[in-house]
C-alpha cells in the first residue's frame, strides 16, 4: 500500500502545502479546519515532526508548534511519511537524507522526535527554539539518546555537539561509558566541557580580579575536584591501548587524578601484559618505546622503560643462544618469526651473528635460519 492510501484528504492537503513552504496557504487553509489542527496529528502522522524534516521555515514551525497545542515535544513518531518520494526537492541535503533513508530506518526503526530530526537536517534556529520549549536533549528513542542516534546516523558534527553543549548538554547527566564508540574528538570535547568548565573559569577570574590569594595546596585541592567530578571508564583505556594509541591513552590519563598514579601504573602494566597476545612481549616493547621517544605525563620515567626494554633485548639473546645450542631449528624459527618485531635490535652487525654460528658450531639448517632472519 502506498503512502498517500492511507491518509485522509485533509492530511494530504496540509502534506502538500507543507512541501511548498507556503505559509500564506497553510494560514488560509488552517483558519479554514473546522476542528483544531491538532486533529490532523496520530501515532505515525505529526504536523511538527514533518515540518522539520521538510525544511519548513522556521515561521512554519512555529505556527505549527503553537496551533497544535503540544503538551511535550518528548514524543516519538513512527513513520514520516513524505520522506517517501522527495525526487524533486532541490535541497541537497534533503535528497541526500533521501538517498540514506533505508540505512537511517534499519538503524532506528524510522521512530522519530522532533529534536532529533531537527539536528539531522542541522536546523540550529528550530534547535534552540525546540530546547527553549522543552525539548530534552536527553530522551530516548528505542533506549538510546538522541546523540547516539546522530552518531550511528553518521550525522554527528562537531558543530552539532557544540550546539548541544552550549545548550546544556553535560556529561553529568549523559554517562561517559557512551561515548565509547564514538570518534575520539567527541569524547575530548564533551569532557573539556565537563572538566575545567565555565564555573571554574570564573572562579580563577574572580580570583585575579580580587587580586586574592591562594595556597599551592587549597588550589591543587580545587584542581583535584574538578578532575575527580568524572571517572574515566577503563574499557576506553584499553581501546586506545589495545590499538597503541598511546596519545590518546596519555590524555584520558590527565583525569585519571595524581593521587591514584600507583594504581594507573599497575592498571598499564596488567593490561600490557593482557595485549601480550603472541607472548613476546611486543606490547610491552611499543608501549616504553613510545616513552623513551616522546614527551610525556604517564608515570613512567624514561630510565625505567629504557631498562624494561633492555630487559626484553636481553632475554630474547639468551632464549636465542637456548635454542642455537640445543640444534632446535623449529623451535628456532617459530621464536625468530614471532619476535620478528625486536631482530634488528638483537644483534648490531652481521659479524655477531657469524661469531654466534661459529662459537656454537650449528648445524647447515641452523644457519639457513639464521641468515634468513638476520639476512646475513
Amino acid at each position: 500500500m502506498k503512502t498517500n492510501d492511507i491518509l485522509s484528504e485533509k492530511q494530504k492537503l496540509i502534506l502538500e502545502l507543507l512541501q511548498r513552504n507556503n505559509i500564506d496557504k497553510l494560514k488560509d487553509f488552517i483558519n479554514s479546519l473546522e476542528t483544531p489542527l491538532y486533529f490532523l496529528n496520530s501515532t505515525n502522522f505529526d504536523l511538527l515532526t514533518l515540518a522539520l524534516s521538510l525544511n519548513c521555515s522556521f515561521y512554519i514551525i512555529k505556527l505549527i508548534y503553537n496551533r497544535c497545542n503540544y503538551k511535550t515535544l518528548n514524543y516519538v513518531v513512527k513513520d514520516i511519511y513524505h520522506l517517501y518520494d522527495m525526487s524533486n526537492h532541490k535541497d541537497e541535503t534533503i535528497v541526500n537524507y533521501q538517498n540514506n533513508l533505508e540505512v537511517l530506518m534499519d538503524s532506528n526503526n524510522n521512530v522519530k522526535s522532533p529534536l532529533l530530526v531537527s539536528l539531522e537536517f542541522s536546523d540550529f534556529q528550530s534547535v534552540e527554539f525546540l530546547i527553549n520549549k522543552g525539548a530534552d536533549m536527553y530522551f530516548k528513542i528505542n533506549g538510546k539518546y538522541i546523540l547516539e542516534i546522530l552518531r550511528e546516523e553518521n550525522l554527528l558534527t562537531m558543530r552539532k555537539l557544540n550546539f548541544l553543549l552550549k545548550n546544556g548538554f553535560s556529561l553529568k547527566k549523559f554517562k561517559i561509558e557512551r561515548l565509547s564508540n564514538f570518534e575520539f574528538k567527541y569524547i575530548k570535547k564533551c569532557l573539556e566541557n565537563f572538566v575545567f568548565d565555565t564555573n571554574f573559569i570564573k572562579y580563577l577570574l574572580n580570583l585575579y580580579k580580587n587580586k586574592a590569594g591562594i595556597s599551592k595546596r587549597k588550589f591543587n585541592h580545587r584542581v583535584n575536584n574538578e578532575i575527580n567530578k568524572i571517572e574515566i571508564p577503563m574499557e576506553l583505556y584499553l581501546k586506545y591501548l589495545d590499538r597503541k594509541d598511546y596519545k590518546k591513552v596519555e590524555y584520558l590519563y590527565k583525569y585519571y587524578g595524581t593521587e591514584k598514579t600507583r594504581s594507573f601504573k599497575d592498571f598499564i602494566i596488567f593490561y600490557l601484559n593482557y595485549f601480550d597476545r603472541n607472548f613476546n612481549k611486543k606490547s610491552f616493547y611499543d608501549f616504553f618505546n613510545f616513552i623513551i621517544n616522546n614527551e610525556n605525563t604517564f608515570p613512567f620515567s624514561k630510565e625505567y622503560a629504557i631498562n624494561e626494554n633492555e630487559t626484553i633485548i636481553i632475554n630474547k639473546k639468551l632464549k636465542i643462544v637456548e635454542l642455537i645450542k640445543n640444534n632446535n631449528n623449529l623451535k628456532l624459527e617459530t621464536f625468530l618469526k614471532n619476535n620478528n618485531y625486536i631482530l634488528h635490535c638483537l644483534y648490531s652487525s652481521k659479524s655477531e651473528i657469524l661469531n654466534l654460528i661459529n662459537e656454537y658450531n650449528v648445524s647447515s639448517d641452523i644457519v639457513d635460519i639464521l641468515r634468513k632472519y638476520f639476512l646475513i
